[in-house]
This record gives C-alpha cells, sequence and structure tokens, in this order.
C-alpha cells in the first residue's frame, strides 16, 4: 500500500455519517419486528385442538377431528380411532395409503402432541408440544395439520 493511500485511510476515519445512520436504522428495524413478533403473540391456554389431513396432492385440507376441552370429540370414524385412558385422548389418523400418526391430547394438561407416526423422517413426533394457541404440528409426508382453535360447541365440525 502507497504512503498516499494510507494517508487517505487516516483522513477519512472509518466509518462515515451515512454508514452510521443506515447501520441505526437497520438496528431500529430489527429490534422493532422482533417486539412486533413477541408482542403480539397469542398466548392464551389452548382451549381445542382441530386436525386436518390433505384430501389429495393439489387440494386443501380437510378436517377430521375437533375436541374442546369442555366437550366430547367430534371425529371422523373412517380416518380417526379414538381411545381413552384417563385424562388423556389417544387419537390415531389414518393417513393416505398404509400411513398413520398417533396425537395424545392431554385433558388437564390442555396440551397435544405427536407421539407416533411411520412415516421415513417422524419430524413431527420432535415438534415441541403444543400448550398454548401460538404453535401447530405439520407432517408434510402424510399431509397431517394439528393445531389449536377457540372450539365453538354451538357450531362444531360435522363428519361426512
Amino acid at each position: 500500500m502507497s504512503l498516499k493511500k494510507v494517508a487517505q485511510v487516516k483522513k477519512d476515519k472509518g466509518f462515515k455519517i451515512w454508514d452510521l445512520i443506515i447501520y441505526g436504522a437497520v438496528i431500529l428495524l430489527a429490534a422493532a419486528l422482533f417486539i412486533v413478533v413477541f408482542a403480539t403473540r397469542n398466548t392464551d391456554p389452548l382451549s381445542g385442538v382441530k386436525i386436518s389431513v390433505r384430501d389429495g396432492v393439489f387440494s386443501g385440507y380437510k378436517v377430521v377431528f375437533e375436541y374442546g376441552f369442555n366437550s366430547e370429540p367430534v371425529y371422523d370414524s373412517e380416518a380417526v380411532e379414538v381411545e381413552v385412558k384417563g385424562d388423556i385422548l389417544k387419537v390415531t389418523v389414518k393417513t393416505h395409503g398404509d400411513g398413520f400418526n398417533i396425537i395424545e391430547i392431554n385433558k388437564r394438561a390442555r396440551t397435544a402432541t405427536v407421539t407416533d407416526a411411520n412415516c421415513k423422517s417422524r419430524r413431527c413426533v420432535y415438534t415441541p408440544t403444543i400448550k398454548d394457541n401460538n404453535r401447530d404440528i405439520h407432517c408434510d409426508t402424510h399431509g397431517l395439520k394439528v393445531e389449536p382453535f377457540a372450539y365453538d360447541p354451538d357450531n362444531p365440525f360435522q363428519p361426512v
């Protein structure tokens, strides 16, 4: 590096004012997004669980199970088997072909978790438990979706 360039670098003194303004704006934007994401989360206790299965490759999801913690489960008996063991509802959902997912719903703790599946990845089994209205579980292989919802006993899901 020539002496002329060294003198120029010393004269510039590192950051210019516009550099500092841009860095400050980026930091403020990141902080604002962080606050918006975490301040607007719905952390109300779980009031109901809805399980849906993808109808086909290019179609949407079909609801096969609904359960509000203050009522009886409503489900499609061709696609779902429900076993009650004390405070635990063990829901077995049959998916495409010979696929299945087992979801356990704890009535006392108001939680839902996928405990078993026969797909290769089993990613849904390792997904954290649903404890509030802010999280859901997806099994992409089987096209399964377990999600919280506000259960309305006057307008429950009607199986076909």
